[in-house]
């Protein structure tokens, strides 16, 4: 798997297959910004700097916590705000923050850069291709839905186990296949748009 620029400038990825995992598409990412650097003293974006939110998923959460669930629940408790996710219909976990994002120092550096949230890792101060953005909306949506449920049945208050394959997960080694079945199974994606994801450009 490789991202490049398409015949339009956007970024996209050249193909994936069966086997294709979510860490070969971050893998893919951090070549592409390796070889096209974009300095952060140029963004014009600046999202960690505004009232954007950061959304919060379960393995990043794992990593910070170092796999204690006392201090997942923890962390949870007093650095995250519940929030809606109205595009895709559930609860979600974001930065509890007034403006800038709390790992962000002053000179706009992450210190958690290496944990980072899968949505940071998969955003590119870019133009994004449509089909690039359809599979980041669909792994962000299941880690980010992974972390309310682990927070549920960490603290007890839920009856519903639902089938989320990254689950307590620990890494992002999980197959795009599974991703895309689950987002099947929840209404985010349809059977006739997934093959689509497939085809190479």
């Amino acid at each position: 798997m490789k991202l490049i620029l398409d015949s339009e400038g956007k970024i996209n990825y050249d193909n994936i297959d069966k086997n294709s995992t979510v860490k070969d598409l971050l893998d893919a990412i951090d070549l592409f910004l390796k070889n096209n650097q974009l300095p952060c003293d140029k963004c014009e974006e600046s999202c960690c700097k505004k009232s954007w939110s950061v959304e919060m998923d379960n393995v990043c959460v794992n990593r910070l916590a170092e796999g204690d669930n006392k201090l997942a629940n923890e962390f949870v408790k007093n650095k995250l705000v519940k929030k809606r996710n109205y595009y895709r219909e559930f609860d979600q976990y974001v930065v509890n923050k007034d403006k800038e994002c709390i790992f962000i120092t002053d000179e706009n550096l992450c210190t958690i850069y290496d944990k980072r949230p899968i949505i940071c890792r998969l955003y590119i101060c870019s133009a994004k291709s449509y089909r690039y953005n359809v599979i980041r909306e669909l792994i962000g949506s299941t880690y980010l839905k992974a972390l309310i449920l682990e927070d549920e049945i960490r603290n007890n208050n839920t009856d519903n186990y639902e089938k989320n394959p990254v689950l307590f997960a620990k890494e992002y080694d999980i197959l795009l296949e599974d991703i895309f079945d689950y987002a099947e199974e929840e209404g985010w994606l349809y059977e006739e748009d997934r093959e689509e994801l497939y085809i190479g450009v």
